[in-house]
């Protein structure tokens, strides 16, 4: 008579843990694959946006303004295109060039930096959605490449403001769909190799554990080992950028167990598990943080700016609004450009930036132009206004009294205003009264000798 075998509750448990095991890799394969993507996605369209940006804070908006048909050749116009020329021979893109809204369903090229074949003065641009974005202010990249005689191209669009803040010119860089795809690609499949590499070594657990149950759990144990190298590998390979370190290497630190080792090999790769997903949650926020920062000064950018406007127009319509604003101008910047370069022109912004900053705090500092600045202060005083103002003039005295690789000094217009209840109807009337003040200070500036006293801050 045969003897019929049953299965242990020990071996079931094995079988049970071995079976979720696998399902717990193969899940957690998708979703780092997915993550990885999406993040690698956005991080190379917020570069391809960092390069478009850049190449529109360097125009004049009011000189871009008033390109026509009969400047091509003239000195503004070869102003624009040696700027966008550089863009074009310095950095890995297919092209660069000035776009124009001249209606409603209608785009112009104004100049194009193609050394080849470039577009002529008044050619129609092909519209996709990234464009008609960047119309209305917002720099965008396509989702989708599009197709035009020049190519199969990802294009990055950044507008160009005028001095009254409004969209003049839009600046296209257009990156060629074959490198984008290849970028997501080649991460994809990184990701990918890992995450079956982890989801094999999960099979091979079960195998490994069904055929020896007597030894089952010690070979668990060293299969575990592996596993949580792998996601240790996955972890660094998913958040190597270089600034992403920089800017949470005080959280990771903070976060380290202060106590010994796991007590065993399942509780340590739970502990790396949850390190990983700590680290992309905080590599997103990374990412979208990035996209509301000033790639030259790291203060908040235009797009910042606007959503912090946003909140405070809804405070004033609520009624619990109270905030002062400051802004600055840093004085001569395109005599500074002409004389010694854009690249002291950029070190000059920088310095501002650092000063303001230094006086107002990071967070509440926005560029908001080639060469303007603008501070947002929540619950402050004229007072508190007039001493902040103070600290950064003593900050660029400070500057301009230190010893630099140029041979430049660093001046700033500035003025400010309080919020009135009552009497300033949204964001904007406050602004028009701060940035009053500081063109009545830009004269003063203009008016008063290198050896005369700065006059007192002003504050509206």
């Amino acid at each position: 008579m045969k003897v019929k075998h049953r299965m242990t509750l020990t071996t079931k448990y094995v079988l049970a843990f071995g079976a979720l095991l696998l399902a717990a890799n193969i899940i957690l394969g998708v979703a780092l694959m997915a993550q990885a993507t999406s993040a690698m996605s956005a991080l190379v369209r917020k570069n391809m946006l960092d390069i478009s940006t850049a190449a529109a804070a360097l125009l004049d908006g009011d000189k871009l303004a008033a390109l026509s048909k009969e400047d091509v050749d003239g000195p503004v116009y070869r102003d624009v295109l040696e700027d966008l020329t550089v863009f074009q021979e310095n950095i890995d893109i297919e092209y660069i060039y000035a776009v124009r809204q001249v209606s409603e369903d209608k785009f112009i090229f104004t100049v194009d930096a193609d050394p080849v074949a470039p577009a002529d003065f008044g050619e129609e641009v092909l519209i996709t959605p990234a464009l008609l974005q960047a119309a209305e202010g917002i720099a965008s990249v396509d989702s989708a490449p599009a197709q035009d005689e020049w190519g199969n191209f990802y294009t990055a669009y950044s507008p160009v403001l005028d001095s009254e803040d409004e969209v003049v010119g839009i600046i296209g860089v257009d990156f060629d769909a074959q490198w984008y795809d290849d970028q997501i690609h080649n991460n994809t499949i990184s990701v990918g190799v890992i995450s079956v590499l982890s989801v094999v070594a999960g099979a091979g657990i079960i195998l490994l554990i069904t055929s020896r149950v007597s030894r089952g759990f010690r070979d668990l144990d060293d299969q575990l080992s592996a596993l949580s190298a792998d996601v240790v590998t996955l972890t660094e390979e998913l958040t190597a950028n270089p600034g992403y370190r920089e800017t949470v290497e005080a959280a990771l630190s903070a976060e380290r167990p202060a106590g010994g080792a796991p007590a065993d090999e399942i509780a340590a790769l739970g502990e790396k598990i949850g390190v990983m997903q700590g680290e992309l949650q905080r590599y997103l926020a990374y990412l979208r943080a990035q996209a509301g920062t000033d790639a030259l000064t790291g203060l908040g950018n235009t797009t910042a700016c606007r959503e912090k406007r946003k909140v405070l127009d809804s405070a004033i319509r609520a009624g619990t609004a109270s905030f002062a604003l400051a802004v600055f101008d840093v004085d001569d910047l395109k005599g500074i450009n002409d004389r010694n370069g854009h690249a002291c022109g950029d070190m000059v912004i920088g310095a501002a930036g650092a000063a303001i900053s230094s006086a107002f705090g990071r967070g509440n500092s926005f560029r908001v132009g080639g060469d303007e600045f603008l501070v947002i202060v929540e619950n402050a005083s004229s007072e508190d206004m007039v001493t902040r103002l103070e600290l950064v003039e003593q900050a660029v005295a400070d500057f301009n009294a230190s010893d630099r690789p140029f041979p430049v000094d660093l001046s700033l217009s500035m003025g400010a205003a309080v919020y009135r209840p009552g009497e300033d109807a949204d964001f904007q009337s406050v602004f028009v009264r701060a940035d009053a003040t500081m063109y009545r200070r830009k004269g003063a500036n203009h008016r008063r000798s290198r050896e005369s006293d700065l006059p007192e801050p002003v504050v509206d």
